[in-house]
């Protein structure tokens, strides 16, 4: 997954509003995926206000273990499109990610997006990668704001369009039959060994074991 960070559908925005949050504690708990990292999901915990009470927001804090000493944190919001459920990573603020405080400075974050199933006793996630996007942009079915970030190895399209824009995006070609369909069958077999693909899938099963840093 952190190769392919660069590489997936980004936007500056939100891809869900307040209205669409939706909680499932199904999903909070300790998991593996198919590369033995490790996925931890706990319901994400702010304060009511200032120095207040903490509770329960309906979000997720969602941390991967690549190695013991390499990981990352990302806030999980689950939500649902037309009956269709997503997730929105973020990554979370932690000083621990960045080794100075000038290099954090020049991080910004982004949002991207993957679709969501809880299935018996696994999660699958499949996120929607850039090479989706560009054919889009290629084919001229689309038209939505963003900029072109030119980078060492490749260039990188990130999305500005508002909330609204891009919901209405992830309704007409996220969820268009074809792109369901091909996502569908990747979620029923549980797997897929393509070697074009347009999105990335992790399958994540039940963890008992021990977390990374703990004795």
């Amino acid at each position: 997954m952190v190769s392919m960070t660069g590489c997936l559908v980004s936007s500056l925005h939100p891809f869900f509003k307040p209205k669409d949050k939706i909680y499932d504690p199904a999903f909070v708990g300790n998991w593996i995926d198919g590369d033995s990292c490790i996925w931890t999901i706990q319901p994400r915990v702010m304060p009511e206000y200032f120095l207040g009470p903490e509770k329960k927001d309906s979000t997720y804090m969602i941390t991967y273990y690549e190695e013991e000493d390499a990981w990352g944190e990302f806030r999980g919001t689950l939500f649902q499109l037309k009956g269709v459920s997503y997730v929105d990573f973020y990554p979370a603020s932690n000083e621990d990610n960045y080794t100075t405080e000038l290099i954090n400075w020049h991080h910004i974050p982004t949002h991207t997006l993957a679709r969501v199933q809880y299935n018996r006793d696994s999660i699958l996630i499949y996120w929607f990668a850039e090479e989706w996007l560009n054919d889009l942009f290629e084919q001229n079915r689309i038209r939505i704001k963003h900029e072109t970030v030119n980078a060492p190895d490749f260039d990188r399209h990130i999305l500005t369009a508002s909330t609204d824009e891009l919901q209405k995006f992830i309704k007409k070609y996220a969820n268009d039959p074809k792109t369901s369909q091909d996502i569908e069958r990747i979620f029923n077999q549980g797997y897929t060994d393509e070697e074009h693909e347009y999105g990335l899938f992790l399958k994540l099963k039940p963890y008992h074991g021990e977390l990374p840093g703990q004795p």
